[in-house]
């Protein structure tokens, strides 16, 4: 699955990516708003993103 980044979340997610082990552990980048999810449970990931105010999309 990927993630991608809404253009107006890239800094906020950013900062995030930056400051969190479990992000880096489980996102592995191809893109500039892009990232490759590296586990099948979303629920940390999801959590993180929406209390965050961070705008994004995930697909298969």
């Amino acid at each position: 699955m990927q993630l991608y980044i809404k253009f107006g979340s890239l800094s906020k997610f950013q900062d995030l990516f930056d400051d969190n082990e479990y992000l880096k552990k489980v996102l592995r980048p191809t893109n500039y708003n892009v990232y490759w999810i590296e586990t099948n449970n979303l629920t940390e990931i999801i959590r993180l993103l929406e209390s965050n105010g961070i705008n994004y999309k995930i697909k298969d």
